[in-house]
């Protein structure tokens, strides 16, 4: 015989039961919705709160980006030339940064299109470097045959020079001549160690055939902290950043 009180729970379960398992098969849709614009402006006031409590970020932030690092003697500025002074200082930095993680290095390839500003003459602060590379890109070393660094001195060429480091050469109508990679005639049989960085690698910029590379290692290095060290680097050594055009690409008209 059941208790009023196990009676109640037969009954509930008989009642509830079948409400709970149709809800389970229920399903929603959205019936309508509004859509309104907030403009935020300076009616809109200040959040004292939230202003407390990232002022303390910020001005770290800030004393960090104001850090002076180091000294240029000139303006490194960027321009569509086909070697230009901050081409040669970022292309130099980043090959004698990697150089340091991986001395099987030959040469670098960047593009113009990745050095997004010029630094100033004068005193070089870390928000400077941050303004000229923003990106989070890494540095790769690409073991590359002779007929795809063929296709990397092409892209240089046609596209009337790029930042490099480790690689001279003549260019006449869009066509590369006397190619030096490493102080040595270019030999096409020859498998060379490029350095460059992952967007770039990844096959950005028309360069799809980087993909062909028969090898590839990360050294764990962003472009910008080896910009920031090699910066570091002439500070400690009572140097200032002396960037001079040397002729590593040449345009014969």
């Amino acid at each position: 015989m059941l208790s009023s009180k196990n009676y109640r729970c037969v009954v509930l379960s008989l009642v509830l039961g079948p409400l709970l398992l149709s809800s389970c098969n229920r399903h929603f849709t959205v019936s309508g919705n509004q859509y309104k614009e907030y403009a935020i402006d300076q009616s809109a006031g200040v959040d004292s709160s939230l202003v407390k409590y990232y002022l303390p970020y910020k001005k770290q932030m800030d004393a960090e980006m104001n850090r002076v690092i180091g000294r240029t003697d000139q303006e490194l500025t960027k321009t569509s030339d086909p070697e230009t002074l901050i081409g040669d200082f970022f292309s130099d930095a980043i090959l004698m940064e990697g150089l340091k993680k991986d001395p099987t290095i030959q040469f670098t390839l960047s593009t113009k299109g990745g050095l997004r500003t010029s630094f100033p003459k004068g005193d070089i602060m870390v928000s400077n470097v941050f303004e000229l590379m923003p990106f989070e890109n890494e540095l790769v070393v690409l073991k590359l045959s002779g007929t795809s660094v063929q296709k990397v001195i092409d892209f240089i060429a046609k596209s009337n020079g790029q930042p490099v480091a480790g690689i001279r050469l003549n260019i006449k109508d869009k066509k590369a001549a006397d190619v030096m990679i490493a102080g040595k005639p270019f030999d096409i049989n020859q498998s060379y160690n490029l350095l460059t960085y992952d967007y770039l690698a990844n096959g950005a910029e028309g360069l799809e055939f980087l993909s062909e590379a028969t090898g590839r290692k990360s050294i764990d290095k962003k472009v910008r902290d080896a910009l920031i060290d090699y910066i570091n680097g002439l500070t400690s050594a009572g140097k200032t950043i002396n960037t001079q055009l040397d002729g590593r690409i040449v345009v014969n008209n």
